[in-house]
This record gives C-alpha cells, structure tokens and sequence, in this order.
C-alpha cells in the first residue's frame, strides 16, 4: 500500500513539473519591461563549489532590472565566472517564467583540475632570444604536480620539480576565500633555487654571464605569505611578506662589486610588498574590452636579518585599457612605469627587455634604475571565438575548446633612466619606439600565439614569436 502511494505521488510530481516545463516553453521571451531575478541554477559544476561561481555574478536574487542592463549583467557575470580559468566554457542565460521573473541559468565545462604537467621552459628573456643560438642548455624542464581547485574552493595546491638551466624545487599553496564573504585570502609557498650560469653586469644592451660548471654559481632561498582582500568583484589588495637567502660564487663579486649590497657572496634580507588592482577586463587572458589600474609598492630590507644593509624602496604602477570601437575592430593602451627611489643592487636591477619590453627590441635588455612603457593595439577579429572539438580525445575536458584569430597593428615606446649603466649600454636613457603587424591566435587552456612583424628606431626590421598575450 505504501509502495503504490508513494507510486501515485511520484507520478503527480513528475506530471506537475513536465506540465510547469510546458507553461515555462510556451512563454515567449520578453524584453520589454522590467524583470524580476526568482532564482539562479548551475549545471555542469560536479567539482566547483556553487558559491565560488556565485561569487563572481553581478546580479542578486531580487534585482528588478529591465532586458538591456540584465543582458549586461550576464554578460560581465559570464566573463568574470570565465576569469576564474576553472572552466573551458560558461554560458549563462535567462529562463522567463512569466512577463515578470525569470531565473538565471549558469552553465559551465569544468577543466580538468588534477594533473601532473610536464615542465618544458626557456630559460631566456623570449623565445626569441632563444632561437639565436638554440642550446639546449637554456631549457628547464621537470614535472609540476598541481590541483587547480582544490576542495572545489578554487584553492591551488602544487609542488614542481624543475631541472635544467635553472633547478627549482617548490611548494604552494593559495586559499584566496577564507572567510564565508569571500573577501579575504592567504597564499603559502617556499622554494629552493640554483644555477650553475648566472648574469652579472649588463654591456652593449646585453647580458654578461658567468658559467661555474663545477660549482653552483647561484642558490638561493625563497619563503613567502601573503594575505589578499578582495573589497568587491572587481578590487583586490593584495600584501606578502618574502624571506631571501641567496649566495653566489666567490667570482661574482669579484667581477661585480655591486650584485649584492656591500659586496659581499651572501643576501639575507626581508621583503615587504603591498599592491592594488581594479580589473574590469572582459578576458584577461586576452582582453577585448575593459580596464586594469595596478599600483605596486615594494621594500626590500626591513632592517632584520639584513647584514648588508639593504634598503630599497620601489614603486611601480599601470593603466591598460581595452575597448571596442565597432565591428569586429578593437583598441588598446598600456601605460606604465617603474622607479627605484634607492639604488639597487644588480642582483635587483631590471629595467625593459624581461618581461617588459618594448617590442622590436627583443633582442636587447636595457637595465636601468626607473622606466616608462607606452604601447598601443589596433586589432581587428578574423575569427571570432568558435567552439570546436577535437576527435579522437575521449574527455570533454580536452577534447571540446575554441579558437580565435586577430590581425593587429602596433606602436610602442619607451624610456629607461640608469647613470650607472649608461657608459656602456647605447640604449639607456634613450627613447625607444617601434612599430609593426601581427597575427594573434587565441586556444586552448588560455593558449596565446603572436607573430609579429616590427621594426624599432634603430631600423631593425625582425619577425618575433612569443606565448603569451602583449599585454
């Protein structure tokens, strides 16, 4: 008897819902008026936590909004749950119950989150650089063992082991939702560093390189813990305290006096960073559309367990803006800059050519003790973001991602200022500029390829390949 009773209740559930699914199909899509949020639904999330996702969505139960801003709501919210990098694809869509409410769906494709991945690096500014020469004993290579969401909480939990030109054994561990608010986070890691080859002084814009193939030129120490703040969806502080304990070969400060403060072969010193970021980009991987204002404030040596004496106080900060000008047409700025308001030591000293720099000039490093960047992007989309699945991979994980293709014109220019290297470097306190063509391939796991064509001020016409977005 319980048995059919439960049999007949079953059944009116199932009929009212099919016949509720009916009312909801049968209703056309309204875009005239204002809608009232009932409820948020999430598919595809087996691991992720729903708060996590929810956490980034600008829209709230309740929000009574009309169709033009609840589109724009989806559309930010759909980019920042997208700047998670915890899914291949987001899609998120209303579900109009009637003239009045709707429900917002949330669809997503998660990564795969746990997976050993081998370490194949260059060990040079670029890859440019790097395929002057092609020696093999620039590359690192190893196993990075990480889980990108750990607990389902977006935590990142990872350890590496690394060979080859630079040797890295390193553990880290990030929590950026602490709190039940999701505003406050605390990041872990620790590091031991060697090389056997290391860069002491800078000549001709390049770098001069000590090799120890007996002996360590370089080993150092690195602990770090940071606390976050994420104000709101788009504000983050962000401040880390890091332990130094490095030491180079006795040839070092022999050939540069000045690598460490003092001049001595060992640098024991505190470190203590605060920055800011207000991020409306739309995909930061590679933005289209949005803003980035970053500021950085830097001392390295607290006055504890610093022998030396090192003091150095830096400041660093940018504006990057994306925007669309119509069509399939987009441009983008980035201005920004650097000043060391102490003297650094070399081992501290980086000017444009590392990880900025002003394009034309890959072949070159410009130290100096402060600098300016301006570069600029007129790009036009030859292919917009297309869903394609790749055969004979079983996993949707892998097998299912996108491809997006990018014409663009560029201008760069830039400035370092550097008394100390000035003698012997042609390009410190010079003005840098170039100009040229590209082609922008956007894939897989938020994979950038860049082919371009440029010439810099010094009328060096060059062709570059680099692996990551330009900024």
């Amino acid at each position: 008897m319980v048995k059919f009773k439960s049999f007949i209740f079953l059944s009116c559930l199932l009929g009212f819902i099919n016949a509720e699914a009916q009312l909801v199909e049968s209703i056309q899509i309204d875009s005239t008026g204002q809608k009232v949020i009932t409820d948020f639904i999430i598919e595809g999330n087996r691991l992720t936590k729903e708060r996590i996702i929810l956490r980034e969505v600008t829209l709230a139960v309740g929000d009574t909004l009309y169709w033009s801003n609840l589109q724009a709501g989806m559309e930010q919210s759909e980019n920042n749950v997208m700047n998670l990098r915890l899914f291949n694809f987001v899609e998120i869509e209303p579900i109009q119950i009637d003239n009045k409410r709707v429900i917002i769906l949330i669809t997503v494709q998660e990564r795969w989150y746990i997976y050993p991945v081998p370490i194949f690096e260059i060990a040079q500014t670029n890859f440019n650089t790097w395929w002057e020469t092609k020696e093999l004993r620039w590359l690192n290579y190893g196993l990075s063992v990480s889980h990108n969401n750990f607990r389902g909480l977006n935590q990142d939990l990872s350890v590496t082991l690394r060979f080859g030109y630079t040797k890295k054994y390193s553990a880290s561990w990030s929590v950026p939702n602490l709190n039940k608010r999701q505003t406050l986070g605390l990041h872990f890691s620790a590091g031991y560093f060697e090389n056997n080859e290391i860069v002491f002084n800078t000549e001709n814009n390049e770098r001069l390189f000590y090799n120890n193939p007996e002996d360590k030129a370089r080993q150092y120490y690195q602990y770090k813990v940071g606390l976050s703040y994420r104000e709101d969806i788009y504000l983050r502080h962000y401040f880390e305290v890091s332990y130094f304990d490095a030491r180079v070969n006795d040839t070092i400060p022999i050939l540069q006096p000045e690598y460490f403060t003092g001049g001595g072969n060992t640098s024991k010193f505190l470190r203590a960073t605060y920055s800011i970021n207000y991020d409306t980009r739309d995909y930061r991987r590679y933005p289209l559309k949005g803003l980035l204002l970053f500021g950085i404030l830097n001392q390295d040596g607290l006055g504890i367990v610093n022998r030396e004496r090192l003091g150095v106080f830096t400041t660093s900060g940018g504006y990057r803006h994306h925007h669309k000008l119509g069509g399939r047409w987009y441009l983008a700025h980035n201005m920004e800059g650097k000043i060391n308001w102490n003297t650094p030591p070399y081992y501290l000293t980086r000017g444009l050519g590392y990880s900025n720099f002003v394009r034309g000039y890959e072949f070159y490093v410009v130290d100096g003790t402060s600098y300016g960047l301006l570069q600029s992007n007129l790009k036009f989309e030859i292919l917009r973001p297309k869903a394609i699945n790749i055969p004979y991979i079983p996993s949707d994980k892998f097998s299912k991602t996108f491809v997006a293709l990018y014409a663009n014109l560029f201008f760069d220019a830039g400035y370092v200022n550097g008394e100390d290297f000035r003698a012997a470097n042609s390009l410190v306190n010079e003005y840098l500029y170039s100009a040229g063509i590209g082609l922008d391939l956007v894939t897989y796991y938020d994979k950038v390829v860049r082919v371009e064509g440029s010439i810099n001020g010094l009328g060096e016409q060059s062709i570059f390949v680099h692996f990551k977005q330009a900024f």
